[in-house]
């Protein structure tokens, strides 16, 4: 079930990337048109460039979790034996969560606060700012709670084996 949610959700995530690439490109080529050619800025182009890239970065860092895309430095790991590799694995997934978890929560708690606030360039509620890292990090929360179901199994159908 886990598995199917999280299909779901990275194929829309992957579409909505792409609008907001597409979005965010036009804005900026617009800005440059308007300012230096008609001489007449937008004042809201580069806040909502700001705040797709904050969503662009949030909800990327959530695709490339779940395709397993992510730079990891894993080397000394790789000389361990399999069942070290498993229980590493495993320790990982767990930080991985909880540190999501932690993401979410205090993105939550910045939203909250600051959804009163008014942006100056695009006159919408300042928790549009944040709410890219609550969305982003509970799709991240998501795919590592995931990854952790798959590394306990492992390291547990190792035992298991072992004890056999």
């Amino acid at each position: 079930m886990v598995h199917t949610l999280k299909m779901i959700l990275m194929g829309v995530t992957r579409w909505l990337l792409v609008g907001m690439v597409l979005v965010m490109t036009l804005v900026l080529f617009a800005q440059i048109i308007f300012r230096y050619f008609l001489e007449q800025p937008l004042i809201w182009s580069e806040e909502l460039a700001l705040v797709l890239m904050i969503w662009i970065t949030f909800l990327g860092s959530a695709l490339l979790l779940a395709t397993k895309e992510h730079i990891s430095i894993d080397f000394v790991v790789e000389m361990m034996s399999p069942v070290w590799r498993r229980l590493i694995a495993a320790c990982v997934a767990l930080m991985l969560l909880v540190f999501n978890v932690a993401l979410v929560y205090g993105a939550w708690l910045v939203a909250q606060r600051t959804a009163g606030s008014t942006s100056p360039g695009l006159g919408v509620s300042m928790a549009w700012h944040y709410a890219g890292p609550v969305i982003g990090g509970a799709l991240l929360a998501l795919v590592s709670l995931e990854e952790l179901i798959i590394r306990f199994r492992a390291v547990f159908s190792s035992r298991s084996e072992a004890a056999s």
